[in-house]
């Protein structure tokens, strides 16, 4: 059990992405009370699987931690990178479990999504979470970075935080890719990025500020875990709780 600090539950209910949560847990899962149980009093035991309605049909995922739950929420529930029903490319770094792929796959039956994961419990727990998609994702098995090489990574135990950057006890080497190279294989592949989300735990900023302005002009939006004190040329930006919301004007 996970129990949530009361301040940090009491403070929920001030904040309006709470109650896009809420609507949304008795919208679209099987189970809400245990769902609100769990997110909300940090209850329940682990392994777990949740049913959640999407567009196309149901979704069985799987979770592991608390911290999963966190994440399934605030793809299904919250909402934070929201996305439309006619995405065709989405570029995900920093995919975990695949729950955030999980949200992209079922917004239409054609979308694409470019997965990027290096720690290997999340790449088994990603690859079962998705086992009806797989001519949908292509998944590298790397980390996304400034440069490319082999790096130390940090990361614990549940596996939803971990990053280059990252002071975390439990330490592994993975093999890093550089964000911008990446983003230019994509491109001449797809032609256009409708959604690159960035999750990677400390260098978001980073990565956003390494991207050419010719890979700008052809990534539609941008979510990235952060909070981004500045604007993007040609892009409107949202704060959504922690979330950084970048919209091509």
């Amino acid at each position: 059990m996970n129990k949530r600090p009361l301040g940090k539950i009491l403070k929920a209910f001030f904040n309006k992405q709470f109650y896009i949560a809420l609507i949304n847990i008795f919208k679209n899962f099987d189970r809400p009370l245990n769902v609100l149980n769990r997110y909300v009093f940090g209850r329940g035991s682990y392994p777990d699987k949740h049913l959640v309605t999407t567009p196309i049909g149901k979704l069985e995922l799987s979770v592991y931690s608390f911290h999963d739950m966190i994440t399934l929420v605030e793809c299904f529930g919250k909402l934070d990178y929201q996305a439309g029903n006619d995405i065709k490319c989405v570029v995900d770094f920093g995919s975990n479990i695949g729950v955030s792929a999980g949200y992209f796959l079922t917004r239409n039956y054609n979308s694409r999504v470019y997965l990027f994961e290096p720690l290997p419990d999340n790449i088994s727990r990603l690859k079962a979470n998705l086992e009806r998609f797989e001519s949908r994702y292509e998944l590298k098995e790397v980390a996304v970075g400034l440069e490319n090489g082999v790096a130390d990574f940090g990361y614990e135990t549940t596996g939803r935080y971990g990053g280059l950057q990252s002071n975390l006890p439990q330490k592994t080497q993975v093999k890093v890719l550089m964000a911008e190279e990446v983003i230019t294989k994509i491109l001449a592949k797809e032609g256009h990025i409708d959604i690159l989300k960035i999750d990677v735990e400390g260098l978001e900023i980073a990565i956003i500020q390494s991207l050419s302005s010719d890979s700008l002009k052809r990534i539609d939006r941008i979510y990235a875990e952060t909070i981004y004190p500045e604007s993007l040329p040609g892009f409107e930006k949202e704060q959504y709780g922690e979330i950084v919301r970048f919209r091509k004007t």
